[in-house]
C-alpha cells in the first residue's frame, strides 16, 4: 500500500511540475533591426498574452510543444512551436506576404518566393548577431 501511495504522489508531483512552464524572454525587431514595440505575443495553448516593450523585449510563460503567436499590424503573423523551452527566444518580424496582389501563382512560384524570404531572414539573423542587436538593452 505504501509503494502505491508513493508512486501516486511522485506521479502527481511530476505532472504538476510539467504544467508550470518556463518563462521565455526575448527581443523582437523588424527587418531593419529596429525594435518593435507593441507586438502581441499569445501562447495559443494556455491563452497567456504579453506585449513587447519599447525596446522590443517580452516575457511569457510556455511549456514544451506550446505554440506562440507574434502579431503586429503591418507585418506577417509568426507562429513558433516551442520544441524545448529555452530562456531566450529572439525574433525578426517582416512582411512575408509573397502574393499581395492576388495574382494566380503556381506552386513552384510560391516555393521560390518562400525560399527567397528564408534566405533573407537567415542573412538578417546573422547580421543581428554580428551587430549585437539581441544584447543591446535599447534600440
Amino acid at each position: 500500500m505504501k509503494k502505491i501511495l508513493l508512486i501516486l504522489i511522485i506521479g502527481i508531483s511530476n505532472l504538476t511540475f510539467a504544467q508550470v512552464g518556463t518563462k521565455l524572454s526575448g527581443k523582437i525587431v523588424n527587418e531593419k533591426l529596429t525594435c518593435l514595440f507593441g507586438v502581441k505575443i499569445t501562447n495559443l495553448n494556455s491563452g497567456t498574452e504579453s506585449i513587447s516593450d519599447k525596446n522590443g523585449r517580452y516575457e511569457i510563460i510556455a511549456t514544451e510543444n506550446d505554440t506562440l503567436e507574434f502579431q503586429i499590424v503591418g507585418l506577417t503573423t509568426d507562429k513558433i512551436k516551442i520544441e524545448k523551452p529555452t530562456q531566450t527566444r529572439n525574433l525578426i518580424m517582416m512582411n512575408k506576404d509573397v502574393n499581395c496582389l492576388g495574382a494566380i501563382w503556381t506552386e513552384k512560384q510560391y516555393r521560390k518566393a518562400n525560399k527567397r524570404i528564408e534566405r533573407q531572414l537567415k542573412k538578417l539573423y546573422k547580421k543581428a548577431e554580428k551587430e549585437n542587436v539581441w544584447k543591446n538593452s535599447s534600440c
